[in-house]
């Protein structure tokens, strides 16, 4: 029997009651995220896990791991280019370890699965959060949880903007899609 409880938060896991564990690995590439985002490790662990413990995963797996890097734009141009063909930076690039989607989940085995990477550059969210008239923390948060979903096999669409939403709600954010 699995036993429902509010964990103590400690390194790499998430804080809310949940009955999977999701190890967050979090590198802090470029400094400037600390000065934005008090106890950053932590808000990130946070935001990813409760993003995680949204979706289904939780029927079919006990534990998940994922990556974090917080960079530049530079960082993020230079995976851009590689991976997506763009050159040019971007706020966030997921990078999924499986090919999930919502309808296939019951075909992995195993009860532990790496769902991948996520990378963000500080400058383009920075100037995105200034433009939108958004905090930082918070427009940061938006993208974690969007990066997060689409590790978690969302695509784009209502349901993944639904999910957001959701997970947003939670502090208090406001719903980004409305202009």
């Amino acid at each position: 029997m699995i036993v429902r409880r509010r964990r103590k938060t400690k390194a790499g896991e998430s804080r809310i009651l949940t009955r999977i564990k999701h190890h967050i690995e979090v590198t802090v590439d470029d400094k400037r995220f600390r000065r934005e985002v008090s106890r950053l490790r932590d808000f990130c662990i946070e935001t990813c896990g409760d993003a995680l413990s949204a979706t289904p995963l939780a029927k079919y797996f006990s534990v998940t791991e994922t990556n974090v890097m917080l960079a530049n734009d530079e960082a993020l141009r230079n995976l851009n280019k590689k991976f997506r063909g763009k050159d040019r930076p971007t706020n966030v690039l997921s990078f999924p370890a499986q090919d999930l989607d919502l309808k296939n989940y019951r075909k992995f085995t195993s009860d532990f699965i790496i769902l991948g990477d996520i990378a963000v550059a500080y400058e383009t969210v920075k100037q995105e959060a200034k433009a939108q008239g958004k905090k930082f923390a918070d427009h940061l948060r938006h993208l974690l949880i969007h990066a997060t979903l689409h590790l978690a096999g969302y695509d784009h669409g209502r349901a993944m903007e639904k999910l957001e939403i959701k997970v947003l709600q939670n502090y208090g954010i406001k719903n980004p899609y409305i202009i």
